[in-house]
């Protein structure tokens, strides 16, 4: 008969042991689009013994996301990682919690476990890109009978873009020499690119310019082509 006074204590020295993998799952700031997933390589891993408060072990995941604490005697376990939450207020990472009841030599699996991680919108590898022309009519000249001075490249002309449902701009930029632009470091998802042309009917005072674009892949380049703008 084990008495309490001779009984093993959770912790080191035991035959069972505890494992997972761990998937990194990446979606957008507001959850609505799953980009992608991988092993989450190099990930904390933690856990505690029995009802201990107190850090029990340590370690860090493998190129595969898999992690295992070994050599443990029976009992209760409590192994925790930390991941952001599609449900907080505010943007903070939680504690995955797992809690592991372990028969002698045991070997639990936890199977795999999942940790969320959300990307900015110029977190990714895509672009968008374009060309901007400006049409430029003589001062004299009224509409509809509007005279030509001149067709060349937009130098510095801004050009906006948006993502998602976002209810501001998330990045404006400015034409190069050649009227070239293009937006970088894109994830995928729904943009909205848009400039401002001036209205040579004087009914307004500018007219806006807008393409919807969908990015699909984290590496793909959408090229809107030329884009003509009119000035007077």
């Amino acid at each position: 008969m084990i008495t309490a006074s001779c009984r093993k204590m959770e912790g080191e020295g035991g035959t069972g042991s505890i494992s997972g993998i761990i998937m990194e799952h990446f979606y957008n700031d507001d959850y609505s689009l799953f980009i992608y997933t991988k092993p989450a390589v190099d990930e904390e891993v933690f856990i505690l013994y029995g009802e201990e408060e107190v850090l029990g072990d340590r370690l860090f995941t493998g190129p595969t996301g898999a992690f295992r604490f070994g050599f443990l005697y029976p009992g209760r376990y409590t192994v925790y990682y930390q991941s952001q939450d599609s449900t907080a207020l505010l943007d903070e990472d939680v504690e995955m919690l797992t809690v592991v009841t372990l028969d002698r030599g045991e070997e639990a699996d936890l199977g795999e476990l999942v940790k969320l991680t959300t990307l900015d919108f110029d977190d990714g590898a895509a672009m968008i890109r374009g060309v901007v022309k400006v049409i430029d009519y003589v001062d004299s000249s009224r509409w509809p009978n509007l005279v030509v001075d001149y067709i060349d490249y937009a130098y510095e002309q801004e050009v906006y873009l948006t993502y998602g449902n976002h209810t501001f701009y998330d990045e404006r930029i400015r034409t190069q020499y050649d009227g070239s632009f293009k937006f970088s470091r894109l994830i995928p998802g729904d943009y909205l690119i848009f400039l401002y042309s001036e209205d040579v009917t004087r009914v307004k005072d500018k007219l806006v310019l807008k393409y919807e674009v969908t990015i699909t892949e984290m590496d793909q380049v959408v090229d809107l082509g030329e884009i003509t703008i009119e000035e007077r």
